[in-house]
């Protein structure tokens, strides 16, 4: 009989609380899906690419110098599959100035992804990879021309050595449209190997001709596929946290208000025997309920968005397969802390009422006593303020739980917005301190992977270069990682560094400098050399080390003259451009490398995108379902005021002056909050590529406070609308509070 007087009281208060459980189901569906669509893409991503890199062979090492078939021999030999191959890129003269790299087919390693088409089979045929026909709109069967020589492409495919385009170390990120892959048969070359790509574990042996070798871990395209596992994984946790704070405040609110109104009733229920359990359960079933429909509803629209996203992700990546997958273990861990913190915010809402005796419950709630608030104590002010204005005030203190709701909700709005689009200006701020404070070149020209000897120096007999500096930028081995040092030229200038310290030691990057935990004056072990640093200096793109030759054969024993870089600034960079392509030499001009970075940060943009859209629908759900609170709260206090004649317009304008103190309170908590969330977060999204310096511009701060005001607005016309609608005769026959 108690079970069925149970599930009817609870039924009854479900009916009665639809509104602000159809509010809470929305919160907790937006923060679900944000969660579960984030991780979905996180595990299917590394899933699928792992996959991918596993069942194509994708190189374990790969060696770069000047090769022949014994130097393959020799390290098949060490048990091994090593493949020889060339690579070499071939400029247009056209408007695009479009790259072609054509890339030599092997049997067992790097083996490309076919689409559609066959493999090429003669020197005239090559593949194409598919975001490079997508952009330049080939097809099979059409013609392509590289290098002086027209091929048709019998095949569109992907590689698991270009999921990402990456051009090289400073161009990580090519456009499509601008850096083309193609793979073409060994007779397509006149040339011997530049490359041995390799799977398996050769120890340390390295085939002569050797200029350096990259592990897998070390690729860039790798690097980038992990940091973006890492990234996506760090933006799924932030909206959820702060979900879970908002959605625990709204039911505590709804809960505690729920009690108060229930008073009687709990005592009298307490008093006919029901055990505190039974009363608890009735109370925290509707948001259970609320809880697991809203889970649901995450996931459903999970199988949706999904898919969305990862299509936007495939304009920067190419995974084949890459699609959604169902994991039962995060829709059910998702359903289970949903459940759990409805649950757990409503208990210590019940604690309030569940310790008191029968007698005391079935008491009617003695009211709160007025206190002064600050204000009160300046006569001089507090008499001067209408009757409408001190009400208002005095009102924001009569129920703390219901004001600080709503500042909270506008408070995490406001701080996901300010979040998301001063991570939008951080970017902005990285390129320009970049572009305009530290670099000072025009050009950058590569010879790799083949050093050049100084003294055969024909490459800088161009007129349009001004000024030159030759350098020997290489891969060096610090703490089992992988960095890069630049060994320059007396007095280099083409980046702002202390050039005086390049003689005296290494300069590093702060970024490195905090990783490393080291100062200046102490040393490092670079490829088992003790350098010593002599400055640290703020980098936030393409993070190198420099130092000197003069200061390198110091602590080196034998160091060849010898370079594979210039740095150059010219007055007439078209006319230099050409004579480079002309005679295809690589270069990558100031415009490529900010182009190169506005394309790694294509991909972050969806995810701020993406944020800034659940910022405003959890503004206006938390809003929403505060504010049905209130206006349920107080519909009596409404209604009295007007019995007392207070028109329409008086009532909301006390409203209103409310919201705005609240305003005042909760925009500058969320721009405090927004900066603390990027300030905490913005290490996840730097590395050895590039530093993210935060900051967030005034206009952001502009945008993210309208945004909440906007929101507020809407729920003040919901607000109108219903003190409008309020039934006077009806509500005068009993109050709730």
């Amino acid at each position: 009989m108690i079970s069925k007087i149970s599930l009817l009281i609870a039924v009854r208060k479900m009916r009665s609380h639809i509104p602000q459980l159809l509010g809470l189901i929305l919160l907790l569906t937006v923060g679900v899906c944000f969660f579960i669509t984030l991780f979905t893409i996180v595990f299917r991503y590394e899933e699928t690419a792992e996959k991918y890199i596993s069942d194509y062979d994708y190189a374990d090492v790969t060696f770069y110098g000047r090769f022949n078939d014994e130097s393959v021999k020799a390290l098949r030999e060490r048990g091994v599959i090593a493949e020889g191959r060339t690579v070499q890129d071939f400029r247009d003269l056209g408007e695009n100035a479009l790259i072609f790299r054509a890339v030599s087919l092997t049997n067992n390693v790097n083996i490309p992804y076919i689409y559609e088409g066959v493999l090429p089979e003669n020197s005239d045929e090559c593949l194409l990879l598919k975001r490079n026909a997508a952009a330049l709109g080939i097809a099979v069967g059409d013609m392509v021309t590289i290098g002086g020589k027209t091929l048709t492409v019998t095949g569109i495919s992907a590689s698991p050595e270009y999921i990402y385009m990456v051009q090289n170390e400073r161009i990580m990120m090519a456009q499509p449209d601008c850096f083309a892959v193609v793979y073409v048969v060994p007779d397509f070359f006149e040339m011997g190997y530049n490359e041995i790509v390799v799977i398996g574990d050769a120890g340390d042996f390295v085939p002569d001709g050797t200029f350096q070798a990259i592990t897998r871990s070390d690729y860039t395209n790798y690097i980038l596929y992990r940091n973006d596992l890492s990234e996506i994984g760090s933006f799924a946790y932030i909206f959820p946290t702060i979900f879970s704070v908002l959605i625990a405040a709204v039911i505590y609110v709804m809960l505690l208000r729920s009690i108060q109104k229930d008073r009687r009733q709990i005592g009298t229920m307490k008093a006919l025997g029901m055990s505190d359990g039974k009363i608890i359960g009735i109370y925290l079933s509707q948001f259970c309920i609320a809880a697991l429909i809203g889970a649901l509803l995450g996931g459903a629209a999970t199988i949706f968005i999904c898919d969305l996203i990862i299509d936007i992700f495939s304009a920067m990546f190419e995974v084949p397969t890459l699609s959604f997958a169902f994991y039962p273990i995060l829709w059910f861990g998702a359903m289970v802390v949903s459940v759990l913190l409805c649950a757990i915010s409503g208990l210590i809402a019940l604690t309030r009422i569940l310790p008191l005796l029968p007698a005391h419950a079935m008491r009617p709630r003695i009211p709160k006593s007025g206190r002064k608030i600050l204000l009160e104590h300046a006569e001089f002010i507090w008499k001067r303020l209408t009757f409408n204005t001190r009400y208002a005030l005095k009102n924001t203190l009569r129920n703390k739980s219901r004001f600080f709701a709503v500042v909270l909700g506008m408070c995490g709005s406001c701080a996901l917005l300010t979040f998301s689009l001063g991570f939008y200006n951080s970017i902005t701020r990285t390129q320009d301190e970049y572009f305009d404070g530290f670099a000072n070149y025009d050009i950058i020209i590569n010879f790799e992977p083949i050093p050049h000897i100084f003294e055969n120096a024909e490459q800088l007999e161009i007129s349009q270069i001004d000024e030159s500096f030759k350098a020997l930028v290489m891969p060096v081995k610090i703490l089992d990682d992988n960095y890069i040092l630049a060994i320059t030229e007396e007095g280099f200038d083409m980046v702002n560094i202390p050039a005086a310290e390049l003689q005296n030691g290494v300069i590093i990057p702060e970024y490195f400098a905090k990783l490393w935990k080291v100062k200046v004056g102490d040393k490092l072990d670079i490829n088992g050399y003790t350098a010593v640093i002599s400055a640290i200096t703020p980098q936030h793109l393409g993070l190198t080390m420099y130092t000197s030759f003069d200061y390198a054969k110091t602590i080196i024993d034998e160091l060849p003259p010898v370079y594979n870089t210039i740095y150059a600034r010219s007055g007439d960079m078209a006319a230099l451009t050409e004579i480079l392509i002309k005679n295809n030499i690589d270069f990558a001009t100031i415009a490529d490398d900010n182009t190169s970075f506005d394309s790694i940060m294509e991909s972050m943009s969806v995810l701020i995108w993406f944020m800034i859209f659940c910022s405003v629908v959890l503004g206006f759900t938390v809003l929403y379902s505060v504010g049905l609170i209130n206006l349920s709260a107080r519909e009596y206090e409404y209604m009295f005021m007007g019995v007392m004649g207070e028109s329409h317009r008086r009532i909301l304008t006390a409203h209103v002056k409310e919201t705005l103190l609240q305003l005042v309170i909760a925009v500058p908590l969320g721009f405090l909050s927004g900066n603390l969330i990027l300030d905490a977060i913005k290490g996840e999204f730097s590395n050895s590529s590039f530093v993210i310096s935060a900051a967030i511009f005034p206009q952001s701060y502009v945008a993210a406070a309208l945004a909440v005001i906007g929101v507020t607005a809407v729920m003040t016309a919901v607000t109108s609308r219903h003190i409008k609608g309020l039934d006077i005769v009806e509500g005068l026959k009993g109050r709730d509070e």
